[in-house]
């Protein structure tokens, strides 16, 4: 397995449902300043959909957002990830 997480299905999936709160909270395109990424086991063949992610606000200011995200597989967290969002360019 890869150590690049852009090489693997679950980061596009955790990167599109936290920038779809991140839109939703600032009402404008969000820019994503970190992220970090924690991964237990994986089956190759892991499929990750919007049912498997369950993502919350942690911390919300005028310009910056934090963000939670989980992916439960058969109620068992496989990754967890944090990240740090803002409205500002």
């Amino acid at each position: 397995m890869s150590n690049h997480h852009t090489q693997h299905n679950y980061y596009q999936a955790i990167v599109d449902n936290k920038e779809a709160i991140a839109t939703n909270e600032f009402s404008v395109k969000p820019k994503l300043l970190t992220i970090n990424i924690d991964v237990g086991s994986l089956e190759k063949n892991l499929i990750i959909d919007n049912s498997n992610i369950k993502s919350s606000i942690e911390k919300k200011s005028k310009d910056t957002l934090f963000i939670k995200t989980y992916i439960i597989v058969d109620g068992e967290i496989i990754i967890s990830s944090s990240s740090v969002w803002t409205n500002k360019y």
